[in-house]
């Protein structure tokens, strides 16, 4: 189903069953005119400059709808992972990044330059929302959850197209594997929330984050529920640590069945 013919409430209700997220499946869409801010009753702007990742929490948690311009965001870094701003020479060189998070100002720069971020030029501003209000068609889908939820979720992405998984972690500037990549790269986009996103967007210590396309999103779903149907369910329920596991592996995947043998045979 194409991202226009979704019911998105629908969708986050059976992802909220599905995987018993805490906290709401945040949808962002990128504005090509600023002005749509303006024109949207449900927005509320930021009363200071806040990072990128305070605006997700706030719609994650606080279930509320924000949008922001670039001199609306606290660091150039925020401006330029979604393709607001560009970044000053002070960014590019290596020198901001240097003072903290590496030793090398050529790694920094080195850093900064294989960061993903959404090209800049295009669009003046960002609108997030709680997708549970069905409040725009988002270019990505961003969920928050626990390593067990997220590996049942890479399970429904892999289920009818299978692939082998590769995700990213820039280190600082998680938002950049996330949203950048998912954005740009239009592939399901996971990575570990970052130092800031935990101090500034309180990104939880058992949370990942992961980045969505929008035309993934109904196939997605629809894997989810066959897992579901198949036992494959959250929360994971424990069999026991010091107990044969070859029962319940049989009662699953019918290795006798499958071998061909008589199973009154030893």
């Amino acid at each position: 189903m194409k991202p226009e013919e979704m019911k998105w409430s629908v969708w986050t209700r059976n992802m909220e069953r599905l995987l018993r997220l805490k906290t709401f499946p945040v949808g962002l869409k990128m504005l090509e005119n600023r002005s749509e801010l303006d024109g949207n009753p449900w927005v509320r702007r930021p009363p200071e400059k806040l990072s990128l990742c305070q605006l997700i929490t706030i719609v994650r948690t606080f279930d509320w709808t924000v949008g922001a311009t670039a001199d609306e965001l606290a660091t150039p870094g925020c401006a330029s992972v979604i393709g607001l701003a560009e970044l000053p020479e002070f960014v590019t060189d290596g020198t901001m990044r240097s003072t903290v998070w590496l030793e090398k100002k050529e790694d920094a720069a080195a850093c900064e330059a294989i960061m993903q971020r959404i090209p800049c030029g295009k669009y003046e501003a960002v609108l997030l929302a709680p997708l549970a209000y069905d409040p725009f068609i988002p270019d990505i889908v961003l969920l928050y959850a626990n390593p067990a939820q997220m590996s049942l979720l890479i399970n429904a992405i892999q289920f009818d197209r299978y692939e082998r998984m590769v995700f990213y972690s820039v280190g600082e500037s998680s938002c950049s594997d996330v949203i950048g990549r998912c954005f740009v790269d239009r592939v399901p986009a996971l990575s570990i929330p970052c130092y800031g996103e935990r101090r500034f967007g309180h990104a939880a210590d058992d949370e990942l984050a992961i980045g969505l396309p929008a035309e993934e999103c109904s196939r997605i779903v629809t894997n989810l529920e066959t897992l579901y149907k198949r036992g494959i369910r959250y929360p994971i329920s424990a069999y026991g640590a010091q107990v044969s596991p070859q029962q319940a592996l049989e009662a699953v995947y019918g290795f006798t069945r499958l071998a061909g043998r008589d199973p009154s045979v030893k």
